[in-house]
This record gives structure tokens, C-alpha cells and sequence, in this order.
């Protein structure tokens, strides 16, 4: 296998895949990045046997020298890269005794290779599944307004992903780790006869929030038993170059998400309308004063006016008084300032609302503006 290729395509190319890979594998195979090489394209594949990335470039006439594949170190490679001037050209060779050796300009690297044909993959049956119809944009979307809900480490594993649940005119996310509870939907095209639920794992969110852009390009889903997979197209930032297509494969989280719409309250009887922009802003300095470790902030709501209160045993106090709208009978709750304030992050309008119904009951917290996103928010008991 020989390439000839300019340094800033090669990169595009393995950054694209570069994040699904770990650096320490029980698999020493899996360290690698698996490199292909035709006439026509340049193929290379980044897999920690639960996400799987597949990129692809289109080559320029003479850049294939002679067609082939291998597998070498994914953070070696990319870190060398990176390291050569910008407009490097790279000649990379895999010699007889299956080394890979990397010149550029004066520079030359010797990389160890593993077999191609050992490099294990994620296999997909495309006729087997729910296919669903979705814009970039709308898909990253929803992993950007509910990501930020999903349990970090929880002896409830299916918590730690986010939930697409699909029927046949809408595609809706939903985290939750217990305290606080994200939703987003949108409309979307799907050939689920029923309801069908998946739930991604965090890595592959995380994945995916980075492909994705903001284009309205449609994107088709194939979400199987097993696996979730789609195909991404990724313009490239410089005219010159050929754009990149990324197949994307995850597996599933096997197991069943709690049955959020009993979590979502309903039927709040106090009502609270705040400005977005001075909420946040009230809570961010307030909470500077909040216990370390609770990170508690009371809110205390009466007629038209909202009392933010927070201390800490270093015997501190930060006290903050707000104009909202709120016309029912006085209330004092204790939240997480962090549960809140993620919250409000992803809100983009300008007022928020809140609605209640105890002060030990979870709170449902949306923006009027755009009903498609809901959060609920669990109280601290005092």
C-alpha cells in the first residue's frame, strides 16, 4: 500500500473517527485506526467495539500509488499530523515487513502495523429495522437540548444514554439521572408501524453531537435491535477538497428506560412567568455563596416578586430579589443551582416558565415560546 496525500486531507479524513477510539484496549487492535486504500478513495475506520465510525474521501488522480490496507496507531498518527507544517504533503508506505513508514519533507516515521483483516467490526443488516427521516440540524438539536440529563456513572446503565423514542410522524429524545428529566421532539418521517424506543449510549451522543452541523440536509436512521446506524455527509472547509462521508454505528443500550411521562407532573396549580436572561444571571451570582457540595439555592415566591437565598457553613450569605409574574399563594423550594442553570442554558427564549404544585414536588419548566422541549427538575428536601 502506497498514498500520496496532502497533510490537511489525511487529517480531515482521521479526525473524523480518531474519537472512537481508546487509548488503552484489552485489544491491542483496537488502538489502531484501520486504513484502506483504492484507485478512487481513502477509507479509514475507528471502532472501541460500541461505536464505530467509517469515514471516507474521494482521492485525487495519482495520490493511490498502490492500492491496500493495514491498521496503525490512531493517536500516533494523528498527533505526527498534526505536527507537520500546513502544507505538507504525506507519502505514506506500508514496506514488505509491514511497517509503516510516514515521510514528509525531511521527516520520516516508522509505525508498527497490526493485520487489517483482524480488525473487528460492527455489522449492520440494512433491511432489518425502523427506518426514520431527519434533518442534521433537528437531529443535533435534540441531543444539544437534552444531553445534558443523562446520569454519568449510575448502577442504572440505561440512564446513562439518551432515549430516542420514534413513531410515525415524530422523533423525541429524553434523558433523565433521577433528579432532573430532559425532552425534546420534533417532526420527523418513520416506517414504525408502533412505538419504538433505542436508547444511545453517552459516548455515541457525544459522537454524534460532534458530526452533526446545522445543515438541512435529511439524514435516515436505520435503528435495529442491536445497532443504531446513519450516514453523514461532512462538507469540507476548503472548496479544493472532497467532502467526507461518515457512516456512524452504535450499539444499544439493552435495557428499558422508565416509563418517563409518569415523571413529568401535570396539573400545576402555581404558576411562574421570569425573564430567561436576569434568572440566570440572579441564580449564577447567588449560588457563588451555596454550599460546595449541595450547591442548594432557595427560591421563595410570592406576589409578583421571586427572593433567591443562598448560604454556606462558612456562615456566607447571598440574597437577591427579582420582578416576575406569580399571582398564587407563597411558596419557598430548594433546588440544585446546577440542575437549574443547565436547564436554562439550553432554554433560547426570552422568559421561562415554571410550574408548581408543592414545595417537595418536582417542577415542570419550559419555555412558552417553544412547547417542544420540557424539563422537569426535582426540589432539594430541606
Amino acid at each position: 500500500m502506497r498514498l500520496k496525500i496532502a497533510k490537511e486531507s489525511l487529517l480531515n479524513v482521521l479526525s473524523h473517527v480518531v474519537g472512537a477510539v481508546e487509548r488503552r484496549h484489552t485489544l491491542n487492535i483496537l488502538s489502531n485506526v484501520k486504513i484502506q486504500v483504492t484507485a478512487q478513495a481513502l477509507t479509514i475506520t475507528g471502532s472501541d467495539l460500541e461505536v464505530e465510525l467509517v469515514a471516507s474521501t474521494t482521492l485525487g488522480e495519482g495520490a493511490c500509488l498502490q492500492a491496500g490496507e493495514t491498521t496503525v496507531p490512531a493517536r500516533k498518527l494523528m498527533d505526527i499530523c498534526k505536527s507537520l507544517p500546513t502544507a505538507a504533503l504525506i507519502d505514506l508506505q506500508i514496506t514488505e515487513d509491514q511497517r509503516c513508514i510516514l515521510k514528509s519533507g525531511n521527516s520520516r516515521f516508522v509505525l508498527g502495523t497490526l493485520p487489517a483483516e483482524d480488525y473487528p467490526l460492527l455489522t449492520t443488516d440494512s433491511s432489518q429495522g425502523t427506518q426514520v427521516q431527519v434533518t442534521q440540524r433537528e437531529l443535533k438539536r435534540l441531543f444539544e437540548k437534552t444531553a445534558f440529563a443523562m446520569a454519568v456513572q449510575d448502577v442504572r446503565f440505561y440512564l446513562t444514554g439518551t432515549l430516542l423514542e420514534i413513531d410515525q410522524h415524530q422523533l423525541r429524545a429524553v434523558t433523565t439521572d433521577g433528579h432532573r428529566l430532559a425532552l425534546c421532539e420534533t417532526a420527523a418521517n418513520s416506517t414504525a408501524a408502533q412505538l419504538v424506543q433505542a436508547i444511545v449510549p453517552r459516548k455515541a451522543v457525544g459522537e454524534l453531537q460532534r458530526l452533526l452541523s446545522i445543515e438541512d440536509e435529511q439524514l435516515t436512521l436505520l435503528i435495529g435491535r442491536e445497532l443504531l446506524n446513519v450516514n453523514i455527509s461532512i462538507a469540507s472547509k476548503d472548496k479544493e477538497q472532497g467532502g467526507t462521508s461518515v457512516r456512524f454505528t452504535t450499539k444499544l443500550i439493552d435495557g428499558k428506560f422508565p416509563d418517563y411521562r409518569r415523571v413529568i407532573p401535570r396539573g400545576g396549580d402555581k404558576h411562574v412567568l421570569i425573564a430567561h436572561d436576569v434568572f440566570k444571571q440572579s441564580l449564577q451570582r447567588v449560588a457563588i455563596l451555596s454550599n460546595e457540595k449541595l450547591r442548594g439555592v432557595f427560591l421563595n415566591f410570592n406576589q409578583d416578586s421571586l427572593q433567591l437565598r443562598a448560604n454556606n457553613p462558612e456562615q456566607d450569605e447571598a440574597i437577591e430579589d427579582l420582578a416576575i409574574q406569580y399571582a398564587n399563594a407563597p411558596l419557598e423550594m430548594s433546588f440544585n443551582a446546577q440542575y437549574l442553570l443547565e436547564v436554562l442554558n439550553v432554554l433560547d427564549g426570552d422568559d421561562v416558565a415554571m410550574s408548581m404544585t408543592e414545595a417537595n414536588q418536582s417542577v415542570l419548566v419550559q419555555d412558552p415560546a417553544h412547547t417542544d422541549q420540557t424539563y422537569v427538575v426535582m426540589p432539594m428536601r430541606v
